[in-house]
């Protein structure tokens, strides 16, 4: 019964689900195509009433032209503007009275009511802005000379000595107003208004809603901002899809439709859908039970037919009455039967898979018991399958680096078989549903091999080492080769010359330092170091100088030197710390080939002192500068990209850093950093 339960249960689900959606895609599509028709609508409705408004205007506007008269007058002529005010009046629908304003603004008569207010003042909002326009000005909500709300249409009033006589001022009919929403609103049951530029009602279709402020509603508020558009949004509490637009006489047109009103057809519709589903719900309701009945129940006899299947080690036989039927029923056995099939041959599968991996394999179950092991685990670890399963690894030793709980991952042991050889063993360990599996490859062979290749690499780097010497015995030998050149002039010219001790002491000292690189080399190879002693890096640098002021003279090089008064000592080896600022000063050279200048400074700062060297050469690319300190690499064409690989590891062993700061064609800046007293960690 759970089963049949559940299956009703998953078929009403899989029917009610896409019902409910489509019902409310239905119900959305058609709000949306009603609220999209009603903008429409409303749009339409505020063009036809903005257009109205405009025309209504235009009429009071020529009214009020053709009272006033011709512009060809020499004076005002009361009388007669009175009677065609009347006139007017009597056929207008819009005007309700018409009175005029002398300059000192007194009321001079108001049609239809007095012919003559001599002695009325009645200050007019718009008076002045009226006098100055030259053309007419319609205002918004005002109190007229009865102190009723109005509003009104005024033109200047001018003759032909262009001398202002006065204001004529229409007052108009709030009703015909409102007329005109009610014509175009309440036939959709909808609402309109219009409102001055202080948010107060003109008109409406309400009267109830005259003269009132709404400059909080929110449509308002986009009206008094001069925004023209469509929303939705509460009017007086009720969701409603509104227009709003402004007009020219800084008044503003809202019109709408309530909600409930505009989607009362769509309401109607959701209805007569939600009836005609749960009609279908409760037909399909019924025809679920009675085909569940004929379905359900030969599933549930298969089910319990499959699990007595399940409780025997060995799987049954099928009844082959049952295997012979034509309907689903024979057809859900036969497939049974395939699959006790297909999974024995899975078994057999993986079985060829576990003893055909060239590792051994050992599986075992939560409690750290030994499920399986393969004929690799036994030919490398000895013993039978029979005798390792159904053991706990806890109780065999020798087998340290498996536990009952061993960590995940991958790690290499070292383990020591019966004879006592001791081999390598790469383990990995996995986790899977109901324990751990473990698999172990024998890699003494393959550590041997990674011996034989470090030992080639170790040859390379001898080759790379003896390229490297070749590189720095190339500066010292280019010095003698100056040396002796100038030193053979020297003597030709001038025997007695005073330069004649000092090349040759110079020629002594290349040697003596091309003979300290050699024996570093020799050195390196017999693994010994070289003895540290104090340097003064002021002396050791104009030592180096001294070395090239030859080179420096014939390229047309000046070199400025910027030492402080105290440089402190820091202890080193001195030939090495010469090989390194030669390199530097020799590229600097090599950057400069037209000549220039070589500044090198000497700072301190907190527990360092660093050597820095300035030249004015072509500079480095940004591309390069991230590849000089590796081996090899080299800008220069006759260069093999040794030099600065190695002056960078003599300031590593010295405790100190080399750093390069260029630009292209902006010259090259090297700092040397030392610490002060000591080499640091790295000697």
């Amino acid at each position: 019964m759970k089963m049949t339960r559940k299956f009703l249960l998953v078929v009403m689900l899989i029917l009610i689900l896409p019902i409910v959606a489509i019902h409310q895609g239905i119900v959305r599509y058609s709000e949306t195509v009603m609220k999209a028709n009603i903008v429409e609508n409303n749009e339409i409705m505020a063009e036809l009433i903005v257009n109205r408004m405009n025309s209504e205007m235009n009429d009071v506007v020529s009214q009020l032209l053709l009272v006033a008269g011709l512009p060809d007058q020499q004076r005002l002529n009361l009388s007669t503007m009175y009677a065609r005010a009347k006139q007017a009046i009597s056929k207008s629908t819009v005007i309700q009275s018409i009175y005029f304003l002398d300059t000192g603004k007194r009321m001079l008569f108001e049609a239809p009511f007095q012919p003559e207010l001599a002695d009325r003042s009645f200050e007019y909002p718009k008076f002045e802005h009226v006098r100055w326009s030259y053309t007419y000005v319609v205002s918004g909500l005002i109190s007229n000379i009865r102190m009723e709300e109005a509003v009104t249409v005024a033109i200047p009033i001018f003759y032909d000595d262009r001398q202002f006589q006065g204001v004529l001022v229409a007052e108009l009919s709030r009703n015909f107003l409102s007329n005109i929403l009610r014509s175009t609103s309440e036939t959709r049951e909808g609402f309109s208004f219009i409102i001055d530029d202080e948010g107060k009602v003109i008109a409406s279709t309400s009267d109830e809603d005259w003269n009132r402020d709404f400059s909080s509603e929110p449509i308002v508020q986009l009206l008094l901002k001069g925004d023209s558009g469509s929303v939705e949004e509460a009017y007086r509490g009720t969701r409603s899809v509104m227009t709003y637009q402004t007009m020219r006489e800084n008044w503003g047109l809202a019109l709408g439709v309530p909600e409930q009103v505009a989607f009362s057809t769509v309401q109607t519709l959701s209805k007569a859908l939600t009836y005609s589903f749960l009609g279908i719900f409760a037909l399909i309701g019924c025809l679920i039970f009675v085909g569940g009945r004929q379905i359900v129940a030969p599933i549930l006899k298969v089910t319990k037919f499959a699990q007595r299947i399940q409780s025997q080690k060995a799987p049954m036989p099928l009844p082959e009455p049952m295997m012979k039927r034509k309907d689903e029923l024979g057809e859900l056995l036969r497939t049974f039967h395939d699959m006790n099939n297909r999974v024995e041959r899975s078994h057999r599968f993986l079985q060829d898979i576990i003893e055909g991996i060239p590792y051994a394999l050992i599986t075992l179950d939560a409690a750290g018991q030994i499920t399986r092991v393969n004929g690799k685990w036994v030919e490398l670890f000895g013993l039978s399958e029979a005798v390792w399963e159904g053991k706990r690894l806890a109780e065999l030793s020798g087998f340290e680096f498996l536990t009952a709980e061993p960590s995940v991952g991958e790690r290499e042991v070292t383990w020591s078989d019966g004879n006592g050889a001791a081999r390598v063993l790469n383990v990995v360990i996995a986790s899977f549903y109901d324990g751990l599996l473990a698999v172990v490859h024998d890699m003494s062979q393959i550590r041997m091999l990674e011996a034989h290749v470090k030992q080639s690499e170790q040859l390379a780097l001898i080759g790379q080492i003896t390229a490297g010497i070749a590189h720095e015995l190339k500066n010292p030998l280019a010095v003698l080769s100056s040396s002796s050149e100038l030193l053979r002039e020297e003597i030709e010219l001038h025997p007695d010359s005073e330069w004649v001790p000092t090349l040759v002491q110079d020629i002594d000292s290349e040697i003596a330092r091309m003979t300290s690189i050699v024996n570093e080399f020799l050195t390196l190879a017999k693994t010994k170091k070289e003895a540290d002693s104090l340097v003064r890096l002021d002396d050791l640098l104009k030592r180096v100088l001294h070395l090239l002021r030859i080179k420096f003279n014939e390229l047309g090089i000046q070199v400025r030197c910027r030492f402080p008064e105290e440089v402190p000592d820091i202890i080193g080896k001195p030939n090495k710390l010469i090989q390194v600022i030669l390199n530097l000063l020799v590229n600097s050279m090599e950057a400069m080939p037209r000549g220039g200048t070589i500044e090198i400074r000497i700072r301190r700062s907190d527990g360092e002192v660093s050597v820095e060297i300035e030249d004015e050469g072509e500079g480095i690319s940004e591309e390069h500068l991230q590849w000089l300190f590796n081996p090899f690499f080299s800008t220069k064409e006759t260069g093999n990209g040794l030099g600065l690989s190695i002056a960078r590891d003599i300031m590593k062993e010295h405790g100190g850093s080399l750093e390069m700061r260029s630009e292209k064609h902006k010259g090259t800046t090297v700092i040397c950093r030392f610490p002060i007293g000591s080499k640091g960690d790295n000697v």
